[in-house]
């Protein structure tokens, strides 16, 4: 999104809004887990499609917070066609919510954040969807940013 969006729309962040969500980071990462209203992060290997991206709306002071939770553990939470329509629709969804001031996007798998495109569905693509299959990777990326 451009970095004159109209106010309440998701913007370039500046570098007190970063500071801020490190804030919120920080804070929600000891109060959350300590309340028990953190998201448990799954530790197995089956996970439904639809729990792949985990979409939290935040409360009380954090309103306005909204954390994308990517939840893709035997994928190394890469991003299959699956993950990034899910991601698409999420974005596109807050993009319109003018009580959305900042997203948070953070891995529900210990130990990993995301390991790129699924290479291993990406091989599997005919030679005409690889490209468009990038390029929606970049756009869904540059929506966020």
């Amino acid at each position: 999104m451009a970095a004159a969006a109209a106010p309440g729309a998701l913007g370039a962040l500046s570098a007190g809004r970063v500071r801020l969500v490190a804030a919120c980071c920080a804070r929600l990462g000891s109060a959350a887990w300590a309340r028990g209203t953190a998201p448990r992060r799954g530790y197995s290997s089956e996970v439904k499609t639809e729990d792949e991206l985990r979409v939290r709306h935040l409360e009380e002071e954090n309103r306005g917070i909204v954390v994308l939770g990517i939840n893709r553990a035997y994928g190394k939470n890469s991003l299959s066609k699956n993950l990034l329509k899910m991601l698409s629709k999420a974005v596109d969804a807050l993009k319109s919510d003018k009580k959305v001031r900042t997203i948070i996007i953070r891995s529900e798998v210990p130990g990993i954040f995301c390991a790129g495109a699924d290479l291993k569905e990406r091989a599997k693509m005919h030679s005409s969807e690889v490209g468009p299959f990038v390029s929606k990777i970049r756009a869904v990326i540059n929506d966020i940013v």
